[in-house]
């Protein structure tokens, strides 16, 4: 049986890794909320903005999640309103019936058109 040794390869491993884990550090901090760059925190804020005011409770929901990856789709963080309102009804479904409407009330999109809108600044502040 052949045995196959390596002789001074380690420091360059460690250095590999070392890059690997700034890599990933980097990809969170620009997808997430941990800074004012984040992409997922500036949608947020975006969405908030133009929630329907009618009490607030819904801009205030709205939140980015934490950052996730998926060898797929990569790094990414859920951007949308979460928790309930007073009277228990769930700020994400307050938001679909806004968004789309039902039999008795007409839609008033603001979801969809804000991530459209917002989609090139979020882009690029994810890619500085």
């Amino acid at each position: 049986m052949a045995a196959f040794t390596t002789v001074g390869i380690a420091a360059e491993m460690q250095k590999i890794d070392k890059t690997a884990k700034n890599v990933e550090r980097a990809c969170k901090a620009k997808v997430g909320t941990k800074f004012s760059f984040g992409g997922g925190k500036l949608l947020a804020e975006k969405l908030a903005e133009n929630a329907p005011k009618r009490t607030g409770g819904l801009a205030e929901s709205v939140k980015a999640g934490a950052v996730k990856y998926d060898a797929g789709n990569g790094y990414y963080c859920k951007v949308a309103p979460d928790g309930k309102n007073a009277q228990g009804e769930s700020y994400a479904k307050i938001g679909n019936i806004l968004e789309y409407g039902r039999s008795n009330m007409a839609a008033r999109p603001w979801f969809n058109p804000t991530m459209e809108q917002s989609e090139s600044e979020v882009t690029q502040a994810m890619q500085a």
